[in-house]
């Protein structure tokens, strides 16, 4: 009777194994609300502060109005934080 061994060495990089979402309901509907009022209605960030006011939204550390300073740093740091989520790696396959 012959034996077959295999050995073969699985290698697997993706972003997808950790904890991907690190903000809470809050915080996610915020960001949501800016990148919404952003890119669909092509607001500013001042205009955001504004609008968020008007709808009672408040930042998450201090519980205080959300200035346009903060609105661009959610928003930068959110599409950063997506587009580390959501990359991409190139898939190698080897022979032995």
């Amino acid at each position: 009777m012959d034996f077959v061994t295999l050995y073969f060495t699985l290698s697997i990089t993706t972003s997808k194994l950790t904890k991907t979402s690190h903000y809470t309901p809050y915080q996610q509907k915020l960001y949501n609300e800016i990148k919404r009022l952003k890119e669909v209605e092509g607001y500013g960030y001042r205009k955001i502060s504004y609008i968020l006011y008007e709808k009672g939204y408040k930042s998450v550390r201090i519980n205080s109005i959300i200035k346009n300073n903060y609105v661009h740093s959610i928003y930068t740091k959110g599409l950063i934080r997506e587009e580390r989520i959501n990359r991409g790696f190139e898939i190698n396959f080897f022979k032995l």
